[in-house]
């Protein structure tokens, strides 16, 4: 007989829960969706309508084909019919049939429904041609959140307006609506079938579902539900990774959700095998169980203090959710929206809306908040649980469960460690460290490590009083850069002293050695440039280099000299400050590929739009970026005067800031184009771009194209695409097959040149860094270090051991460039799979710099 553990035990029945409670969850959504929105969006009935779509069409085209040429008078409903694409009919026909279905409506109501349907797409079209602007307008709120009654009103309205109407009388609409319904009847006969029933002594003729199709939605849901389980930490030991699908849960239903390495790719699949096979990727195997074997608990320390802040509606940072709703400006009535200028009534529709996705972000983040704390509750009922990790095609580990210490800084700081490890001879001076960088108070995280510690010092007293009382000192520690994991290292900190600062004083909380901007610091190793390097503290320094500082300081000319020149957005940002805060992300994300597009769309996010939610919710006056600016239509050219809401302000940023980091680190910018270019030559004749890291792991980077169309329809606030599978369709079989056979989505043998290029550097970067993590934790493994919390270039373990943790790092750094350089390999491949022409248009190997890779090992500030 097999003993099993009461681990095991309670594993199991937690994954029997965690599969019960997802089914029921997923089923709930889709019953408030239907009830919602009708019986037509149904998550599975619209994969239903996907994939019936081109079959319906195809019925469609040969109906109008054999009526087209028949002899004699020719049905009513071609003429109209033949006006309209024949994947927008199939569509009308599928959307109508489910709504009816969803309101057991008669076949005299579906079919009149669908003519009317046919209708309005025929008077869209006479709009588009009337009325451009206006058609394109309404069609943009019909992908909004409006009702159909709405849109349908104003668009009966425009209709009417440009003598674009119709006017059909009922036994038309029948007549066309009867048409599509024996299309989709006939070539749908395992899916729907006509009956007549009874009804208060009257015959009616419904459509009805078939028991197959019935029985195929289930499966299809139930198959879904699985596919959006909410999985959970485990309270077992995670089966170790031994191939690409052994690990992590003991559920066979679970663990086929979680493969060890997340990809689309045959190939890469294929490629890992082998690599595990022939143990070239062994360190990676190591270092992924080595992670999900940490042992971790809950800690109910701050805990109490998150539940405390949720009930007290406290928001010590923007991550954190609160309950105040903001309310939704009312509409005013028609006559005073008359009085308003253009410009008034842009402001009061971007008010509204704002305030409305604000309301709508706040319920989604309330819902994950409460789902949050109740698995910290119920984990913290275990004397320990686990996570289970996997990695991504790139090779970045990530955490399997949504409840994870990779997320924000609330839930970072419910996790420590089960357990303790004596602090030691150094661990007390990581203690320090770590609380100086959570709080992160005027910036002393940028100061050298003895800096950071006398910070600590000098405010031991309001450390023990925030421990003591957090509520009363809430005004202190919640100014924190990261509050609560802040708060967790105060409690800590107490706890050492009240031991009188015992070297034998178990510590179980995190500290952490956190890259300085990873992406250029990998950058410099590949270059060896010196210069970048020493800006990353990639070499020794008495000072704490700052590229985010760094970057700002060089964009700071350009900007004053544009402002002096007369440049407004320019001038508007220099008044409202501008400095490292600006920069950070942009530079940060740059070395990940981000350009000149994407720093805007950050400056929009980040700083722009956040704004213009204070504006709307009315914390703030007026926007402090805002500028009234002309504005172009592309289709009709007429140009209109309206706030940008800090759109030119946004993209001037992001100009000053890339040609400043673009200078600033020039060999790095060097090497990105480099690997663009190579990835692009490899895109030209349709082939993967393959590399294997340092640490033995494949990568293979393929984006391949798709072949997609959509279907928008007037007033269905929702794009359908049909399906396009491309596997073979045995003709003869059930509808119902060749429907699941079309929803088998395949790539074409194209891939996608642009996502090609633009995606190979941080690609190539994200690889190297997952390589310098698993490394660096298969090292420390090695050496007897047991706990890992890891977040891609952030190397966490008990801060008695991150002394040792802490060089581990820095060596295992200096092994992946010492006989390895990213480029060397993709250069080899690409020569050996181009075509003699592609191999010419490959650029030359960028030259490398003088940097001494074994200054990395002296710096101290490299991982800090």
């Amino acid at each position: 007989m097999i003993n099993i553990s009461p681990e095991r035990e309670a594993q199991k029945a937690l994954e029997i829960k965690t599969v019960a409670e997802g089914r029921r969850r997923f089923a709930e959504r889709n019953r408030e969706k239907v009830k919602r929105s009708g019986y037509e969006n149904h998550s599975e009935v619209q994969k239903l309508i996907r994939g019936a779509i081109p079959i319906v069409a195809e019925g469609v085209r040969e109906w109008m084909d054999v009526s087209s040429k028949a002899r004699g008078r020719k049905p009513t409903s071609l003429k109209a019919l033949m006006e309209l694409p024949v994947d927008t009919i199939a569509t009308i026909g599928m959307c109508c049939v489910f709504r009816c279905l969803g309101r057991a409506g008669r076949v005299a109501e579906l079919t009149q429904d669908m003519g009317r349907r046919v209708e309005i797409e025929l008077e869209g079209k006479a709009l588009e041609a009337a009325d451009p602007k206006a058609a394109k307008a309404l069609l943009k709120l019909g992908q909004g959140d409006l009702t159909e009654a709405v849109l349908e009103k104003r668009f009966r309205a425009l209709v009417e307006e440009n003598e674009a109407a119709l006017h059909w009388d009922d036994d038309t609409r029948v007549l066309v609506g009867q048409t599509i319904l024996n299309v989709v009847l006939r070539k749908l006969s395992d899916v729907f079938y006509q009956k007549t029933i009874t009804q208060n002594g009257l015959r009616h003729a419904v459509v009805m579902l078939t028991d197959q199709a019935a029985a195929a939605i289930v499966e299809m849901e139930d198959l879904a539900a699985m596919e959006h389980l909410p999985l959970l930490p485990m309270v077992a030991q995670p089966r170790k990774w031994e191939s690409n699908s052994s690990g992590a849960y003991y559920c066979h239903r679970l663990a086929r959700l979680v493969p060890m390495v997340r990809t689309r790719s045959k190939e890469q699949r294929k490629l890992v095998k082998e690599a595990i096979a022939d143990g070239s990727m062994q360190e990676v195997l190591d270092a992924l169980n080595a992670i999900q074997d940490t042992r971790w608990e809950i800690d109910d320390r701050v805990l109490d203090v998150i539940l405390w802040a949720r009930e007290t509606g406290l928001r010590p940072s923007s991550s954190f959710p609160t309950d105040k709703t903001p309310e939704v400006p009312e509409k005013v009535s028609p006559e005073e929206w008359e009085k308003m200028s253009k410009e008034e009534q842009t402001a009061r529709r971007r008010q509204r809306r704002s305030v409305r996705q604000v309301c709508q972000a706040l319920a989604v983040d309330k819902g994950n908040f409460d789902r949050d704390m109740a698995t910290a509750q119920e984990m913290a009922q275990h004397n320990c649980f686990y996570l289970p990790h996997s990695l991504d095609f790139r090779g970045r580990t990530y955490a399997v469960p949504y409840f994870n210490h990779q997320r924000s800084d609330h839930l970072k700081a419910l996790f420590r460690f089960a357990d303790g490890v004596p602090l030691g001879e150094d661990g007390g001076r990581w203690l320090k460290i770590h609380l100086a960088n959570c709080g992160d108070f005027e910036k002393v995280s940028k100061k050298p490590f003895e800096v950071r510690t006398a910070w600590v010092d000098e405010n031991a007293s309001n450390i023990i009083a925030t421990v003591m009382d957090p509520e009363a000192m809430a005004d202190w520690w919640t100014k924190a850069d990261s509050p609560f994991c802040f708060l967790q290292a105060c409690f800590e900190y107490v706890e050492w002293a009240e031991s009188g600062f015992d070297p034998e004083f178990l510590s179980k909380i995190p500290g952490a050695a956190d890259g300085s901007c990873s992406g250029l610091q990998h950058y410099s190793a590949i270059t060896r440039s010196a210069d970048e390097a020493y800006h990353v503290n990639l070499v020794p320094r008495s000072d704490v280099g700052d590229i985010y500082q760094v970057t700002a300081d060089a964009a700071m000319p350009s900007l004053q000299a544009e402002a002096k020149a007369g440049d407004a957005s320019c001038q508007i940002i220099l008044d409202n400050g501008f400095g490292r805060g600006e920069a950070k992300r942009n530079v940060m994300t740059y070395f990940y590929g981000s350009a000149r597009f994407g720093m805007r769309e950050q400056h929009m996010q980040d700083l722009m739009r956040p704004l213009a939610d204070k504006v709307a919710m009315g914390k703030l006056e007026k926007h402090p970026y805002e500028q009234i600016t002309l504005r172009v239509n592309k289709d009709t050219k007429e140009e209109t005067w309206a706030p940008d809401g800090g759109y030119s302000c946004a993209r001037a940023l992001a100009e000053h800031i890339y040609s400043a980091v673009t200078t600033v680190a020039a060999k790095a910018d060097e090497a990105a184009n480099w690997i663009q270019q190579v990835a692009a030559a490899l895109a030209h004749e349709s082939l993967s771009m393959i590399w294997r890291t340092q640490t033995g792991f494949p990568v293979v980077q393929r984006y391949s194209e798709f072949t997609t169309k959509e279907v928008n329809l007037w007033l269905y606030s929702r794009t359908i695409r049909p399906a396009q599978g491309t596997d073979k369709v045995d003709h003869e079989g059930n509808t119902l097959s060749r429907v699941r056979v079309l929803l088998r989505q395949a790539p074409t043998s194209r891939v996608d040149k642009k996502t090609m290029r633009s995606a190979a550097s941080p690609n190539v970067i994200h690889s190297m860094d997952a390589a310098h993590l698993h490394k660096s934790v298969a090292k420390a493994r090695a050496l007897g270090i047991t706990a890992f919390s890891m977040i891609h270039d952030s190397f966490g373990t008990h801060l008695g051991n991150m002394e040792a943790f802490s060089r581990i790092v820095r060596e295992a750094f200096v092994e992946c460039y010492e006989d390895y350089c990213p480029l060397q390999e993709l250069d080899r491949y690409a020569r050996s799979v181009l075509s003699e022409e592609g191999i010419e248009k490959l650029p030359p190997l960028p030259s490398k710099g003088n940097l001494d890779l074994n200054l990395v090992l002296e710096a101290p500030f490299a991982f800090a």
